[in-house]
């Protein structure tokens, strides 16, 4: 039987202060953000944008006070999967605010290293500042002084799925390594404001990597890495011994507070150039989110001192030199 009732609904009413919030699957438009101080929507006000929590109290990055970190002894020695595998990059991304490559899935896992689960590498990405030869563009900082450059390898617990993982607090282990000059390009700072890096790194596979900016100039271009590049050429002989762990979150919106974070106290060494191309190619500049308060969050650090990388002999009488040398007040130059 027909009603003869036409348009029987209300209209729309006014949002105000409300939230609406969606399940972890539910497919939404990508939100609009930048960290241009130019534009809108940029870092300081993140927090307002639709189920963001980038106003919690567990938000990354932080700055790290050195005086302040407690030793931990159950941060023990990473396994790490596949690392060597050089294949496992599938392809490289303009992300429209960074550079990322994406890894063959499944194939690379990270576990021990204090972690409580098996985590299953999905893609690492990078934050960098200018093009200036002094350029700060590292998230996060040690004891307030910024690096170059900052590498994040995000990986999930693999016992879970991603929309899973993003409500989890320990959903996701990210894994990050400062990046500076390739020493013999710069003078050291006497005051040893940054830790020592290792001597050597891979150049050729930075030189690898760095070939694929100029194919990704506008957002979203995609292309497949074709050469040998595996995660530990890229990482070198960097010492993956000794580390600081907290609890965060993603330092892009939403900013969902489910990261154990991992920063390795000893920086990957890249030519001054190769660094200079991420925010040549790309156009982007100071990709960073500013440090957020710790509250009152504690950071670990590992306990020892045990170094199982080659080149740990070099290493050792390097830190001994300095420090001798800093006590006569000799100003130290590493060509």
């Amino acid at each position: 039987m027909e009603t003869k009732l036409v348009n029987i609904y209300r209209p729309t009413q006014p949002l105000h202060k409300r939230h609406v919030y969606a399940s972890p699957g539910t497919p939404l438009p990508p939100y609009e953000w930048c960290y241009d101080p130019h534009h809108s929507d940029t870092p300081p006000s993140w927090h307002l944008l639709p189920g963001s929590h980038c106003g919690g109290t567990y938000q990354s990055p932080i700055n790290i006070n050195t005086n302040n970190v407690v030793p931990d002894s159950n941060l023990d020695a990473f396994i790490f999967k596949n690392f060597d595998d050089k294949h496992a990059i599938k392809y490289i991304t303009n992300t429209g605010h960074s550079v990322k490559c994406v890894l063959v899935k499944n194939l690379m896992e990270v576990s021990g290293g204090g972690l409580e689960h098996d985590y299953t590498i999905l893609q690492f990405h990078f934050h960098w500042g200018d093009t200036s030869d002094t350029s700060e563009g590292s998230e996060h900082t040690v004891n307030s002084i910024r690096y170059p450059m900052e590498m994040h390898i995000v990986s999930k617990r693999k016992d879970l799925t991603l929309d899973q993982a993003l409500q989890a607090p320990d959903g996701l282990a990210v894994l990050g390594f400062f990046i500076e000059v390739k020493l013999g390009q710069v003078k050291l700072n006497s005051n040893g404001t940054h830790p020592t890096s290792a001597l050597t790194s891979k150049t050729n596979a930075w030189k690898k990597l760095t070939s694929y900016l100029s194919k990704i100039h506008k957002v979203g271009t995609t292309v497949k890495v074709t050469d040998d590049i595996s995660i530990d050429d890229l990482l070198g002989d960097v010492n993956r011994h000794e580390y600081y762990r907290y609890s965060g979150s993603l330092t892009t919106p939403l900013c969902s507070e489910t990261v154990v974070w991992t920063i390795f106290k000893e920086s990957i060494n890249v030519d001054l150039n190769l660094m200079k191309m991420f925010p040549n190619q790309t156009g982007y500049f100071n990709v960073y989110r500013p440090t957020q308060p710790r509250h009152t969050r504690t950071i670990l650090t590992t306990a020892g001192s045990v170094r199982g990388n080659s080149g740990s002999v070099a290493s050792a009488s390097r830190h001994l030199l300095w420090f001798l040398l800093l006590e006569r007040s000799i100003c130290v130059y590493f060509i």
